[in-house]
């Protein structure tokens, strides 16, 4: 079984040479898939106990539920706070879900899936003599790719 620092968020940036940005300073990572489902029986169904209904998918959503530390300085691969404050938006961002190790978790040793997404929510939460933390929301637009490497 890995371990939750394995399995990172990234946003694939560029044409041609593409770089890969980590949520920097990221503690929290959640990814939700969801089938919007309706009843399809009918008389024809073949049930000989007429019990069960036979259901059809109609619509299928999704969201990816990020949080991490609230950082200063640069990170060469990585998106700190400031960076996702403009990317609220009706922009479409593409994301990969992968696992990862070696110096930071920010080698990629697969991709699990990758799509793309509007980020819709953004929240800072600074306590006092606690430190400060944000958390985003991500949701899915269009189809999700199974990783193929």
């Amino acid at each position: 079984m890995d371990k939750g620092q394995h399995l990172r968020l990234v946003f694939p940036e560029g044409t041609g040479t593409v770089t890969n940005y980590f949520v920097a300073l990221a503690t929290d990572l959640t990814v939700h898939f969801s089938a919007t489902t309706e009843d399809s029986s009918t008389k024809d169904t073949t049930d000989t106990t007429g019990a069960w209904n036979e259901y059809d998918v109609t619509a299928r959503s999704g969201d990816i539920q990020f949080g991490a530390l609230v950082g200063t300085g640069t990170d060469a691969t990585g998106k700190a706070f400031a960076d996702w404050i403009d990317k609220v938006s009706d922009d479409v961002i593409p994301w990969k879900l992968v696992t990862v190790n070696s110096t930071n978790n920010r080698t990629i040793v697969k991709t699990v899936c990758s799509g793309n997404g509007k980020l819709s929510n953004l929240q800072a939460s600074a306590q006092n003599r606690q430190k400060a933390t944000y958390s985003g929301t991500l949701n899915m637009y269009g189809p999700v790719t199974v990783g193929t490497d």
